[in-house]
């Protein structure tokens, strides 16, 4: 068989310059020292971009650093809690707002307020005078306090709000009167008593429309009937504001009535405008000419005098004004006159 023992070290051929070096053998020193080149140059190449990316994350971090300081810190916006209800004295017209505002209370924080136990207390703690008098008298016990709620609040309402609050409410909604106000502003004091009556609807717009100044009722009357009370409210509103401009229209279409007003009579005989007096008769064309061909007075076709001093022409004056008489009122009047045609000399008023 093959002999497996170790076999002399042989020394590899050495080689001179003046050995020739097979043609292999420098063919693959070549392809080996191109193949260096190259890891060189990849190496300086990732060199470099491994500097170019150090630079870049260092630019970076200088961005962040100025956005973090430059962004705004926004405080965290606090929770929203309700303020505690005002203490109750023991006044009737207070009792139903007191229970609203502890009711609100109750609904914000149900966690503090789990059992009827501590809503109980709660209001107790905020009774004073008249009500911190009954509320000792009352619940001088502990055991006095094991009742629902519903009952609390029912007692409660039977101690302050006494039953002749309610007719209270419900006769000053009926003494409710628009006045000076303007429709939106009363409304608001309707609606805030109107709630507290518990009036149906039908009660309730009648109310309201006995509440209205006539000159909305004269134009209520002239429309169907709203089927709401907010539309009946809606609706007063716009009535009123109609009216309000078209007051305002009128206001500026005629020239203010003042106290230095005159009702100026032609000067001359050459005017063109016959006299107007009340119960004369307006001149014909042919009556005129007569008058005029004549030499005759044109106001009472006597001769001797003009027009001018004519003693049947009655004497221009002042037209007063009334202190107790509006603008507005003026204005019609003047308005009246117009119409009646009298001529710009009347008798004084």
């Amino acid at each position: 068989g093959t002999c497996l023992c170790p076999q002399p070290f042989q020394p590899l051929p050495r080689f001179s310059l003046e050995t020739p070096l097979p043609d292999i053998m420098i063919a693959a020193y070549l392809f080996l020292s191109g193949e260096h080149i190259q890891i060189l140059s990849h190496d300086t190449s990732l060199r470099e971009l491994n500097t170019s990316q150090e630079q870049a994350n260092r630019f970076l971090q200088v961005i962040a650093r100025y956005l973090q300081d430059a962004t705004p810190r926004t405080e965290p916006f606090p929770e929203f809690r309700l303020s505690l209800p005002e203490r109750f004295f023991g006044l009737p017209s207070e009792c139903k707002g007191f229970l609203f505002q502890c009711k609100l209370f109750f609904e914000d924080s149900p966690s503090s307020f789990p059992d009827d136990k501590k809503k109980i207390a709660f209001i107790l703690s905020r009774l004073s005078g008249k009500a911190l008098e009954w509320a000792e008298a009352r619940f001088a016990s502990e055991s006095s306090l094991n009742c629902s709620f519903e009952e609390f609040v029912q007692e409660f309402m039977q101690v302050f709000y006494q039953v002749n609050v309610k007719y209270t409410e419900s006769r000053g909604l009926l003494k409710l009167k628009q006045g000076n106000r303007t429709v939106a502003d009363f409304s608001i004091d309707f609606r805030v008593k109107a709630a507290a009556s518990r009036w149906n609807k039908s009660a309730l717009k009648s109310a309201y429309v006995y509440a209205m100044n006539e000159a909305i009722k004269d134009e209520l009357a002239t429309l169907d009937e709203p089927a709401t009370l907010e539309e009946l409210i809606s609706l007063t509103i716009h009535l009123h504001n109609r009216l309000r401009a078209k007051v305002k229209t009128n206001d500026t279409s005629f020239p203010s009535v003042s106290s230095e007003t005159h009702c100026v009579s032609p000067s001359t005989e050459s005017s063109e405008v016959e006299p107007m007096q009340l119960g004369h008769i307006r001149l014909t064309s042919e009556e005129r000419q007569r008058r005029v061909g004549g030499n005759l007075c044109i106001n009472c076709g006597e001769s001797g005098h003009s027009v001018s001093t004519c003693p049947a022409k009655v004497k221009a004056v002042q037209l007063p004004v009334l202190d107790s008489v509006s603008h507005l009122h003026q204005i019609s009047f003047c308005k009246h006159l117009c119409d009646l045609q009298l001529a710009p000399s009347v008798k004084k008023l």
